[in-house]
């Protein structure tokens, strides 16, 4: 068995040293965190798979978890069942992004310390951090930010009060202009596309913008209805669609005389296949469109995750986080942001009609993520 030392700044770092150098298949034998004038992290690696270790009662144990499997941390190990491979190498959460260099590096980053938690969760080993880095981790837990996040941003800080800015580096936003578009909203059922609908119509009113909406959501009892009520208030055209030649045939219309077409999508079960082939069908159109997909903010990250696999086979362009007045921990925006790095549009905050929405901020996500007045360590 060939064991040796690397030492780097993080442990994703040291993790990517390990895999170059040795093996993908190397085994994780400890890591610790130093302290001091430069923080580092050292991890003892090996490249032989048959390693053994005794456990307490003198059975051997084979460690079979590799770089890509999690990478363990120091503390007392403790005898257990041995997962299968197979459950080592399932990811939760797969990080949909693009082919960006600095994405690609985010990714893979990202990636390393999921694998890093989920090899010493396996493995029976316990996280060693120095205290104010622990109390860090804490104050993000309790926040509903994921654990290979916020070990990121600890990496990344050693100050509570600087971790606002920390996040504003991971936040993308969008950048609202004036130009000529029509928006769709989709999400599952219940998340507030109608009244979210109504929301950005008055505030494309507001604006002085000529708007239209498009009803394409027949499918729910009285929809039609309660958009036929805000457009008359508004004073806009609307018009209902059952199928994708409609659509078509109305969007085509209204792209001639109005500034920007709303368009309120049924809302659907997310596992429902022939609902989103459906919506598939609709974005074949030859004028542009914006798509944004809606998530609940009281929503956890399983909900959220569910609910963006679902629609992942769509064209998203943003995000856009609803009820936020009923939220009450706001990590798992955060997560989703980070995950698939898609910019956020605006946050409704109430079902008052046209208020309670505003555009998105960094300032405005950071301290709802943050969700506290803080303090020092």
């Amino acid at each position: 068995m060939k064991i040796k030392k690397f030492t780097a700044r993080t442990f994703a770092e040291a993790l990517e040293m390990v895999k170059k150098e040795l093996s993908p298949d190397a085994i994780i034998l400890s890591t610790e965190e130093k302290k001091g004038f430069r923080p580092s992290v050292e991890i003892t690696a090996a490249t032989d798979h048959e390693a053994v270790y005794g456990n307490p009662r003198g059975q051997e144990v084979r460690n079979q978890a590799d770089l890509r499997t999690g990478m363990p941390q120091p503390g007392n190990r403790k005898p257990g069942p041995e997962p299968s491979s197979a459950a080592l190498r399932r990811t939760p959460y797969s990080t949909t992004v693009s082919s960006d260099d600095g994405v690609d590096g985010l990714k893979s980053e990202i990636n390393g310390l999921r694998a890093m938690l989920e090899g010493m969760k396996s493995s029976g080993y316990e996280m060693s951090l120095p205290a104010k880095k622990r109390a860090m981790l804490n104050f993000l837990l309790e926040r509903s930010v994921r654990q290979e996040f916020a070990l990121r941003l600890c990496d990344r800080t050693t100050e509570i009060s600087d971790i606002p800015l920390m996040l504003s580096a991971d936040i993308k936003i969008k950048r609202h202009t004036g130009t000529k578009k029509a928006v769709m909203l989709i999400g599952p059922t219940g998340v507030g596309k109608t009244t979210t609908i109504a929301k950005l119509a008055a505030q494309a009113v507001k604006a002085g913008k000529k708007a239209a909406i498009i009803n394409l959501d027949t499918y729910r009892i009285g929809a039609t209805e309660q958009s036929r009520i805000y457009a008359r208030i508004l004073g806009i055209p609307l018009a209902t669609a059952t199928n994708a030649a409609e659509f078509q045939s109305n969007l085509a219309k209204f792209s001639e005389t109005r500034d920007v077409v709303f368009i309120d999508t049924t809302g659907r079960n997310p596992k429902d296949e022939a609902a989103m082939q459906d919506l598939a069908e609709l974005c074949q159109s030859t004028i542009p469109l914006e798509l944004h997909l809606l998530m609940n903010a009281n929503g956890d990250d399983e909900c959220m995750i569910e609910a963006y696999r679902a629609y992942s086979t769509l064209p998203i362009d943003y995000l856009a986080f609803t009820k936020i007045d009923e939220a009450v921990r706001f990590g798992s925006l955060y997560n989703i942001m980070l995950t698939y790095q898609k910019p956020v549009a605006y946050l409704t905050t109430g079902q008052r009609v046209p208020g309670d929405i505003e555009y998105a901020t960094v300032n405005r996500l950071a301290s709802l993520i943050v969700n506290k007045e803080l303090s020092p360590c």
